[in-house]
């Protein structure tokens, strides 16, 4: 697989062309980080263990949240570093190691993971940093504005 610079680069980068002359950016896409095979890797697992039950949307919703916490100057500055900080995501907690025993969800996960990484999408949860399953008591999130629901998961900011 290979992961195209999304959302954006500065002005100052030259892209290569497929016959490596380079290629002016278009100053219309507004490009700031590349996404590596490792960033690929960390989020397909993060969207297989937390939302491997949400629908498409749901999915892309939780990628959107570790994007928008890889950006946030508060939290850890890479998609794998947002991941593995503590016990933001309790499947990183439970002393067991990650396997991915169901085909189907896994490869969902690997679509998702791809398109958020690959194409410049629309956060549809609105920079929302955190996330709780619908059925859990919002606890401390209920001091958050909430955003909404999406693939059996609330969002807020």
């Amino acid at each position: 697989m290979t992961l195209r610079l999304t959302p954006a680069v500065s002005s100052a980068v030259v892209l290569l062309s497929a016959c490596g002359a380079p290629e002016a950016p278009d100053p219309a896409q507004d490009i700031s980080r590349a996404y590596s095979e490792q960033d690929f890797e960390c989020l397909r697992e993060a969207i297989y263990f937390e939302a491997q039950a949400s629908n498409a949307r749901g999915q892309h919703a939780v990628a959107d949240v570790i994007k928008n916490r890889a950006d946030d100057p508060r939290f850890p500055g890479s998609i794998c570093g947002v991941i593995a900080d503590g016990c933001q995501f309790s499947y990183r907690c439970d002393g067991q190691p990650e396997s991915f025993p169901d085909k189907i969800k896994f490869t969902n996960a690997s679509k998702i993971a791809e398109e958020a990484l690959e194409e410049p999408e629309e956060d549809i949860t609105d920079g929302a940093l955190f996330f709780h399953a619908q059925w859990m008591p919002p606890g401390w999130f209920a001091t958050l504005r909430r955003i909404g629901e999406f693939g059996g998961n609330i969002f807020y900011r």
